[in-house]
């Protein structure tokens, strides 16, 4: 902090410039050391919670190393070094400890989507060539189906949903033979690694001891799009172990945080940010079991820290609001904010205090929500912040591991994606001159460093037309940084809509504008028109249930309602960005396991 002489009153207070987070306490080298570490470490703490069989379960730091160890014992045993091993279902200890043993092992791991169609299944277990599929039992109708077009594939693991695997077994009841090709169960697989861990076999010494290759696959993850179009991004442990690193550093987690793990994990999002690194700082995860079920999660959890995605916070907020109108209470709210903005313009801080109750339906501890995945209305972030909420926003690409930037929690910029994290060089590309509100240069992303992917599997084309030869990869979202490095998205490149005139509009900056009409729940704009002229058009999903309340029953009346309030937007863009077309839905938008809405089929 600067203090100097003022003229007026005689001294001057200049608060220092926020800098970027410290090095957190500690590290992860490599996946293995991260299990070692975290167990020496935590020992007997919790890492995993979770329901099981109308139970709530949990797994300590020390019982999932060794569950680990067992496991990827087992899998060597089997014939597994070397080999693609695949995993599907929901979130589960089981889901996690196949992924690090696998890694671990040597192996690649290829965590595939619960919500694959039994067709793009089979195509994604062929293309990715496959050899073990661990899988939740309650999956096993579709993998009956395809299993007969699979001959490839060695080893099929059911894996529990509705009881636990016996982490600490009796001696008596180790599996006391190898483990067959063909079906069998995860609990058979546990007792056998149990077996080959207390016997100190080979396969165990060589899973504990083997060298790790930083700079082999390690994990193959397909993007969203069926299988002609979806590109397999290739992950090294380097990768991974530097996006870890970087999270934890920019996130500030500590093991005194709580964390309920919501999206789904094979997504590289929820995998790197919300389950592997709260493990390197000692902090409990407790699985959520269905997204209907998230908020009893967090009541019963009682979270510090959540790892969302836009429309999950968005469905929060608008939860929390209608619970307040129900309860007739929403001048006290307005009250109440008017007072916490006044308070804290003074330095005095009563959100926690005065909006306890709003704080207690999300669990009562919660205090940070890291959010990522798509764009957010900067909005979301005030108005948690108002019940003292802290929201960072982040940005990532499954090519990065995910993570290029984000948010500290003490520097925080309401419109940007946050800072790039530590080693992690950024450039901006120029394409058609335009310039942001405040002056910068608007441009393609290109980032380089250790998080950025191997390249796509059996594409090198693909890969070459991403990574250039110095390394630079392309992200496809344009965006500026500004003077102190921050990152603003614009929009994703694919989406840019092209004018007659030769301008660029960029489709998401259009959508953060008209998404604040409370008539609104979700829209999409888009181009209509051919070469000669094209319209910008927003697509709109209407909140049916506000416009109830609005006493708009027609959807006529509705449209008209939306109509004026987007003239009055119009009022303050630039001619070419207007919004001179629009369309109404009476069905959601189609969407992606997390939320995005697939934009290709509007």
């Amino acid at each position: 902090m600067k203090i100097s002489l003022s003229p007026k009153t005689g001294i001057t207070v200049e608060k220092k410039k926020p800098e970027y987070p410290p090095e957190p306490p500690y590290k992860a080298l490599n996946l293995r050391q991260l299990v070692k570490q975290s167990a020496e470490l935590f020992k007997n703490k919790d890492y995993l919670k979770y329901k099981r069989g109308g139970e709530i379960k949990s797994i300590t730091f020390n019982r999932f190393d060794r569950s680990v160890d067992a496991l990827g014992s087992c899998f060597d045993e089997m014939g597994l070094r070397d080999s693609v091993i695949g995993v599907i279902g929901e979130t589960t200890p089981e889901w996690i400890m196949t992924y690090l043993a696998a890694v671990n092992l040597g192996s690649v791991i290829v965590p595939l989507d619960r919500e694959l169609s039994r067709e793009e299944l089979k195509n994604f277990i062929i293309k990715a060539d496959i050899r073990c599929l661990v899988y939740a039992e309650n999956m096993q109708e579709e993998i009956d189906e395809i299993k007969p077009m699979l001959p490839d594939v060695r080893y099929f693991i059911h894996s529990p949903v509705a009881k636990s695997v016996e982490i600490d077994v009796d001696l008596e009841d180790l599996g006391d033979s190898p483990v067959s090709v063909g079906e069998s169960s995860f609990d058979r697989l546990m007792k056998r690694g149990f077996m080959l861990t207390f016997e100190h076999s080979e396969h165990y010494d060589y899973f504990l001891n083997h060298p790790i290759d930083m700079d082999k696959c390690a994990a193959i993850l397909f993007t969203s799009g069926t299988t002609g179009t979806s590109k397999g991004v290739m992950l090294s442990v380097r990768n991974l172990v530097t996006a870890i690193n970087d999270s934890n550093r920019i996130t500030q987690f500590s093991e005194k945080d709580v964390l309920v793990s919501v999206l789904p994990i094979h997504h590289t999002y929820e995998m790197t940010c919300g389950i592997l690194t709260p493990m390197v700082i000692g902090c409990t995860v407790c699985i959520n079991d269905g997204l209907k079920n998230a908020l009893k999660s967090f009541q019963f959890y009682r979270p510090t820290i959540l790892v969302l995605v836009p429309v999950f916070l968005s469905t929060m907020y608008k939860k929390i609001l209608d619970t307040v109108a129900k309860k007739g209470a929403e001048k006290k709210l307005s009250l109440g904010l008017k007072a916490s903005g006044m308070m804290r313009h003074v330095g005095i801080d009563l959100r926690r205090t005065l909006f306890k109750e709003i704080l207690q339906a999300l669990g009562g501890n919660l205090r940070i929500i890291v959010c990522g995945g798509a764009a957010m209305n900067p909005e979301l972030m005030n108005q948690f912040d108002d019940f003292g909420i802290t929201v960072i926003q982040g940005y990532g690409i499954t090519e990065c591991a995910p993570l290029i930037s984000c948010c500290p929690t003490n520097w925080r910029k309401y419109n940007s994606v946050g800072l790039p994290v530590k080693g992690l060089e950024v450039k901006i590309e120029p394409d058609d001159g335009s310039l942001s509100s405040d002056g910068y240069e608007i441009g393609e992303i290109l980032v380089r460093g250790a998080n950025v992917m191997l390249g796509y599997y059996k594409d090198p084309t693909t890969t070459a037309e991403a990574i250039d030869s110095d390394g630079w990869f392309r992200t496809g979202d344009y965006g500026y940084q500004d003077s102190d490095g921050f990152l603003f998205i614009t929009g994703r490149k694919k989406n840019v809509i092209v004018l007659n005139n030769g301008k660029n509009v960029f489709p998401e900056e259009i959508e953060s504008y008209i998404e604040n009409i409370s008539l609104i729940k979700e829209c999409v704009v888009v181009g209509r028109g051919d070469s000669q002229t094209i319209t910008v058009t927003a697509v709109i999903y209407p909140d049916f249930e506000e416009a109830e309340k609005q006493q708009l029953t027609e959807l006529s009346d509705i449209a008209d309602a939306i109509k004026k309030k987007i003239a009055e937007i119009n009022k303050t863009l630039p001619t070419f960005k207007q919004i001179r077309g629009i369309e109404m839905r009476k069905v959601e938008f189609e969407k992606t396991t997390t939320k995005k809405i697939k934009r290709k089929n509007i």
